[in-house]
């Protein structure tokens, strides 16, 4: 739409110029509340449900990290039979005395966790998180967890017929190896993968609340 020009008579003829309502949209087509823009799509990680979501979710995956360093340690360090090897929590937590219960809804709700965030990091790529940081994730994190939740299922399944342990799963048996090595590398792989998008996310929020105090500190 042109512009439209009209004379203002009682200013003494100054011009006003008039914008159409296509021209208004260009000026700013992000949608705003009181507060502010709505952040972009690609924002949305930055937001502090979804910031803090993320936070509880490494903080989670860390914790139970730390359970299957415990369950190596306990058997390559101080001679702990495998199935009697059940870290910290699972000597609280034990059902059919095993601690594959506790394992099981630990990486349910990680997988489930992973999969919410998926979209957002998406988002994301690549102004706050890098491509190859996102295919990281996508592979190291999404996909491997998705079968590490698929070897839980088969062991919880041979613990329900056994009544608890030997209750292999599906990687040691065909290996060779115990299900504490090969567990403890399904969560060390899977615990880095999730924390390398993270770093990204952790350390853009920060620049923007650098920027964000500056700017405040300026004004005043």
């Amino acid at each position: 739409m042109r512009p439209s020009v009209s004379e203002d008579v009682t200013g003494g003829g100054a011009l006003s110029v008039g914008v159409g309502p296509e021209a208004e949209s260009q000026v700013d087509a992000r949608p705003s509340t009181p507060d502010g823009p709505i952040p972009s799509r690609a924002d949305r990680i930055l937001e502090p449900r979804l910031f803090w979501f993320f936070v509880v979710v490494a903080v989670v995956q860390s914790v139970h990290m730390f359970e299957h360093v415990l369950q190596l340690i306990q058997v390559t360090v101080w001679h702990v039979p495998d199935d009697e090897a059940l870290g910290l929590l699972g000597y609280v937590f034990q059902l059919q005395g095993t601690e594959e219960w506790l394992h099981l809804f630990f990486n349910m709700a990680l997988l489930t966790s992973l999969w919410i965030l998926l979209g957002p990091i998406r988002a994301s790529s690549p102004s706050i998180v890098p491509r190859w940081a996102y295919l990281v994730y996508v592979i190291g994190a999404v996909g491997l967890e998705t079968w590490h939740e698929v070897e839980h299922l088969v062991i919880i399944s041979r613990v329900l017929m056994n009544n608890g342990c030997p209750c292999p799963g599906i990687g040691d048996a065909a290996l060779g190896v115990t299900d504490t090595v090969l567990h403890f590398i399904y969560n060390a792989v899977v615990t880095s993968a999730m924390l390398v998008p993270f770093w990204f996310v952790v350390r853009n929020r920060n620049t923007r609340e650098r920027q964000a105090a500056d700017l405040a500190q300026a004004g005043h």
